[in-house]
């Protein structure tokens, strides 16, 4: 067992069996259809939520995870004497890391280390990779620490949504953000940096926006040999395929790791099916 732990929230698709390969602990978030309100990927699965969200009338809401389910996996490792690192999805989206944080405190000197990861989905996977490849390796607190620091930096994603119905109503767009972009067909590509979310261009088809994403990240990938690079989708298995592909056939220098995931239900929650996305992790 490393002596240091890596936590994370369900935001970054760790499914059990990452969980059993990097050995990292994940608190998971809130999805709720009306009154009922499910533990993300524990109570719901991945197949269980996109039917529900296709079938059901409710339209489903998130919430951060409580600081007591924080409290119970630091509890373990302050126990074991281990030190902790807890990766957040970005502060910007959710108050996750203010659950996490409220957690720590209940453990006065105990070297927990609570992190914005500045980034969401796909983006917190790979930091979660990296510092629990880091902490396997045997690295203390303070190399895994600055490691993140440097992914914070760096890290780079790009996202598009063929629908943007669901970020309408989840509030992550205006009505008439929406209503404008479909008046002039315009297809936005959103870019993941520094714990910000901003365009990086807005283009007039679904096809066009996705080699914008795959023109970026085999641009930024190709800059920094020994990437980490990952495609993200949400319940649209051939169209994530189709772009690993491309972005595979574009990349020109080894990466250290290339990953295909589907966001689970948070995540899909506010993009709804048939988005895609891709992060790119210099080393």
């Amino acid at each position: 067992m490393a002596a240091v732990a890596v936590v994370t929230d369900s935001t970054s698709e760790f499914d059990p069996a990452m969980q059993a390969r990097f050995g990292v602990d994940v608190v998971p978030l809130f999805v709720n259809f009306g009154e009922t309100r499910y533990r993300d990927t524990i109570d719901l699965t991945r197949d269980a939520f996109y039917d529900k969200l296709r079938d059901d009338a409710v339209l489903p809401t998130t919430s951060q995870p409580t600081s007591a389910m924080f409290e119970d996996v630091f509890g373990a490792h302050v126990a074991a004497g281990r030190a902790v690192v807890c990766l957040t999805i970005m502060s910007l989206l959710s108050g996750t890391i203010n659950a996490a944080t409220a957690a720590a405190q209940q453990f006065p000197g105990a070297p927990i280390h609570v992190v914005d990861s500045a980034t969401v989905s796909g983006g917190l996977a790979l930091q979660t990779m990296h510092a629990a490849d880091l902490a396997r390796d045997g690295a203390d607190t303070e190399a895994i620490l600055a490691a993140l620091a440097h992914d914070r930096q760096w890290e780079r994603g790009y996202a598009t949504l063929p629908d943007l119905s669901h970020a309408v109503r989840t509030g992550r767009i205006s009505r008439a953000q929406a209503f404008l972009g479909s008046l002039v067909k315009i297809v936005p590509v959103l870019r993941i940096d520094g714990g910000r979310i901003e365009e990086e261009a807005r283009v007039r088809t679904f096809a066009r926006a996705q080699e914008t994403m795959v023109a970026a990240a085999s641009r930024d990938a190709n800059a920094a040999p020994g990437a980490r690079v990952c495609v993200i989708h949400t319940r649209a298995p051939e169209l994530a395929a189709t772009l690993a592909v491309r972005l595979q056939e574009r990349i020109v220098t080894d990466v250290r790791s290339f990953d295909v995931f589907e966001a689970g239900p948070v995540i899909g929650t506010h993009a709804g099916p048939g988005a895609v996305g891709i992060f790119v992790l210099p080393a």
